[in-house]
């Protein structure tokens, strides 16, 4: 049985009412001082849990790199169990993600160009003001040897026309597709969740096993991933990826715009009622419309029904929901075949939430937008599985070597100029022809990120003790 007041938060239960958020990243000098400030914020019931008893106005949750680790003071014998995508961390792996060009490390902003983050402070409030109240408290809390690295990264959900949506800037709701866990309470009526299981084979869904996210329990195959020594200190934690993703809007708008003029001709009956031709054009390229509602069930226009009990067993040839569209490629579902066991062990959990203002369309400025994504599982080859072979190469999908439309790198084309395309499939049963997108863009570009250990409360514990024996 999951023990939720062990593991940390936002994890197994997302942090939906906390709409601001601000990631703080400190380098660690002294052991000795870093592992005090761990215990007094232990000592403080600082770090938030998965399951409290009275909610509170703002949460605050540790991950470590595996530099960080080291810089606690853990064993060498300890260290050397620990993944080895982890040790490398995800400077060292950028070309096999498909960080390069723009996104080459070379490139990234500060505190990721130099390598020196040890430690990740994840701070959520229900407001600016309970958040930036939590922040202060914390930066008078760091002792010396502990040194917040500038700058820090400020994110929250998106406000427009004074309201805070779900949306990312591209304009689409965002995070309805996580994980439907195995033992989570609150997730038991899938009619009333976004939440989603791995397909079952029969045309319905079933929850995944725990051990998939966290490190302890049994995953699909009843086994255990393999956990680091000592398991006191790995029992119930998890493997976090975080990524700084900028995106490009105004480039996304003109890309889209300048093909749904072309696009619409194809349309043998015009566009679907309620759809201009770019939000049909985009909808193509992500999977779905704007409002959440799958193309597989609403082909012909928006159904404001973001939920996810759908598969695409009965759109084969993608004339529905393209073969490579983003969410198609990050979730085939039971595309694949194999009743979906496919792609069974490649869930993610995203707790992803945008940074920068939103940008109105038909306005352009400097500022710099984007996503904070954040990824649990159980080991990185799940994370790294989904980059490399669904999102940076398309043979699964019948697509050889085009890219994930929105995410993906793209091919240098002439110089350093880097370009994608992808395949829109023609329609039978509308008499719809195939259309191509060529000459994509980069929509999305790495600016930082890392590879990071989410302890237990009580590896927490473990490790501020420095008493971690192998």
């Amino acid at each position: 049985m999951l023990d939720l007041s062990n593991i940390q938060g936002n994890i197994l239960r997302g942090y939906a009412s906390f709409p601001h958020a601000h990631f703080l990243y400190l380098s660690i000098s002294s052991a000795d001082n870093a592992r005090a400030f761990v215990q007094q914020l232990l000592d403080n019931d600082s770090v938030t849990p998965a399951q409290w008893r009275v909610k509170p106005d703002a949460t605050l949750n540790l991950a470590l790199t595996f530099g960080g680790l080291r810089a606690f003071g853990l064993p060498e014998e300890s260290l050397a169990t620990f993944p080895a995508e982890f040790q490398q961390g995800m400077r060292f792996r950028a070309k096999a993600l498909g960080d390069v060009g723009d996104s080459s490390p070379d490139k990234w902003e500060e505190p990721w160009k130099t390598g020196r983050v040890h430690m990740l402070v994840m701070v959520y409030g229900s407001t600016p003001e309970t958040l930036e109240a939590r922040c202060l408290t914390l930066r008078k809390q760091l002792p010396g040897g502990v040194e917040e690295l500038a700058p820090g990264q400020p994110a929250g959900r998106l406000q427009i026309d004074d309201k805070i949506t779900r949306k990312e800037h591209f304009g689409f709701l965002d995070g309805l597709t996580n994980p439907d866990v195995a033992g989570v309470p609150g997730d038991d009526d899938p009619e009333k969740s976004l939440d989603v299981g791995n397909p079952d084979g029969g045309g319905r869904f079933r929850k995944i096993p725990a051990g998939e996210f966290i490190l302890g329990y049994p995953g699909e195959g009843g086994e255990l991933a393999p956990m680091a020594l000592p398991h006191l200190l790995t029992q119930d934690a998890t493997y976090l990826v975080l990524r700084k993703l900028e995106q490009d809007v105004p480039k996304f708008r003109r890309y889209v715009e300048q093909q749904a003029e072309s696009f619409a001709r194809v349309l043998p009956d015009g566009l679907p009622a309620g759809a201009t031709s770019q939000e049909f054009m985009a909808a193509k390229m992500m999977g779905r419309w704007q409002d959440g509602s799958s193309l597989v069930k609403y082909p012909d226009g928006p159904g404001r029904d973001p939920s996810n009990a759908f598969g695409y067993a009965e759109d084969p040839a993608g004339a529905r929901c393209p073969l490579g569209a983003h969410v198609r490629r990050t979730n085939p579902r039971d595309s694949l075949g194999f009743g979906g066991k496919t792609m069974s062990r490649r869930r993610l959990i995203r707790r992803g939430i945008p940074f920068g203002k939103y940008l109105a369309p038909g306005k352009q400025d400097e500022e710099s937008r984007g996503m904070v994504f954040l990824a649990f599982n159980s080991g990185f080859d799940q994370f790294e599985f989904v980059q490399q072979a669904w999102i940076n190469f398309g043979d699964d999908f019948e697509q050889g070597n085009d890219t994930d439309p929105i995410a993906g790198r793209r091919q240098a084309v002439g110089g350093s100029r880097e370009e994608g395309r992808m395949m829109i499939p023609g329609d039978e049963a509308t008499g719809r022809r195939p259309f191509i997108c060529f000459d994509i863009p980069r929509f999305v570009t790495t600016r930082g990120g890392d590879y990071f250990f989410v302890p237990s409360l009580t590896g927490l514990r473990l490790l501020a003790s420095g008493q971690v024996e192998v």
